[in-house]
């Protein structure tokens, strides 16, 4: 599953590459690490509002709900959902069909058991410029937003660098960007999108160890740390 995301692109960046303007330009900062387990906030462009980016808290909350993020999600982790739990889940009811969104991120982190010990990679473009993950959203009554990530099966690429699970988050080219933000796009294609192995040309290193504290953020945490007998990405 995906716990962590990086967005370390200036704003100029992000509504340059995506066509679209920061709703409150002021709260945007650069993130080299953001971590879904401290009630973080991320950058989304929802299907509804295509030409603005604003801020969501990943965690998804069901609309209705009152009470603290943090208490819903020690008994309910929503940050990512893959397609089946999608379905089978009343807090995400219509949400695939008429609340999906685009998370923006500069990179992710997988993780490779080895030893009995957890090695971090952190996973981008050769560019270091944003991408889409797909998402989907609930606005709550009192008008915050909160998110998912949805996931999928690995593709090859990670599933060398990712042994702890079988996901990665659903990244998304910018063609299916358009038909993920679309009204009009059908249930049976956004499942295929879905379940389509990105083929964007991603690559991976091992960081630092300490990126699994809570609370790190600082931009020399996604700098490469060599390790013995862990797999390089090819």
């Amino acid at each position: 599953m995906c716990y962590k995301i990086s967005n370390t692109a200036s704003k100029e960046e992000i509504e340059s590459i995506f066509n679209a303007t920061f709703r409150f330009p002021k709260l945007h900062t650069k993130m080299p690490v953001i971590d879904g387990l401290a009630e973080s906030s991320v950058s989304i462009i929802k299907m509804s509002k295509k030409e603005e980016v604003t801020l969501a808290i990943w965690g998804l909350l069901p609309r209705t709900f009152q009470e603290d993020w943090q208490y819903f999600q020690n008994v309910q982790n929503t940050l990512n959902v893959d397609l089946k739990g999608i379905g089978e889940d009343p807090k995400y009811q219509n949400a695939l069909q008429e609340r999906r969104c685009l998370i923006i991120a500069t990179g992710f982190f997988t993780y490779y058991l080895h030893e009995g010990n957890l090695y971090p990679y952190y996973v981008h473009l050769p560019s270091n410029k944003p991408f889409a993950i797909a998402g989907v959203y609930n606005e709550l009554d009192d008008g915050f937003v909160t998110c998912s990530i949805m996931v999928s099966k690995a593709n090859d690429f990670i599933q060398e660098i990712h042994n702890s699970d079988t996901f990665m988050p659903v990244v998304l080219d910018k063609f299916n960007q358009n038909m993920w933000l679309s009204a009009h796009t059908s249930e049976k294609l956004i499942k295929t999108i879905i379940e389509t192995t990105s083929e964007l040309p991603f690559q991976a290193h091992t960081i630092a160890k300490e990126f699994h504290n809570l609370g790190v953020d600082f931009d020399a945490v996604l700098q490469p740390v060599s390790y013995r007998n862990v797999p390089k990405a090819k």
